[in-house]
């Protein structure tokens, strides 16, 4: 456990993140992890960002079924990992915003959906530590959905 623990830490390293052209390869260190992560991204940014719960969920079978990835032919990736692990990480560290009330008026109703979290962040970055990784970390996710 604290191996895995370590190795999770030590992917939050400046040279790591500097040398990134991707947050979702900082997030999850995991080969898979990071290909289910990398599909679910793609997937919701078709989404406009906001996908429904029931959106997520299919999105999640058809992740566990291994339907839902051209990039990665036969990828399965569990729905419980899913889950657990992604999209438990994306909203804990802020990427990602769950229950997020909507208008929706084909069903002229407010809806609870998942929402990427875009950063407004500013053009000069801080200078030291956490500060300065969570600016070059967001700057990375901002990328991905513009």
């Amino acid at each position: 456990m604290a191996n895995t623990v370590n190795s999770h830490i030590s992917s939050f390293s400046e040279k790591k993140i500097m040398s990134s052209k991707d947050t979702i390869e900082i997030i999850f260190p995991n080969t898979k992890t990071r290909k289910a992560a990398k599909i679910f991204v793609d997937w919701i940014k078709k989404q406009d960002g906001i996908a429904t719960k029931n959106a997520v969920s299919e999105f999640a079978n058809s992740l566990n079924s291994g339907t839902n990835s051209q990039e990665f032919s036969y990828f399965k990736y569990s729905r419980r990992n899913f889950y657990m692990t992604i999209l438990r990480k994306l909203i804990d560290m802020g990427f990602l915003q769950h229950n997020v009330p909507i208008w929706d008026s084909k069903l002229n109703k407010t809806i609870y959906v998942y929402k990427i979290n875009i950063f407004d962040i500013p053009k000069k970055p801080p200078q030291i530590g956490f500060w300065k990784l969570s600016y070059y970390m967001c700057k990375i996710w901002n990328k991905l959905f513009f």
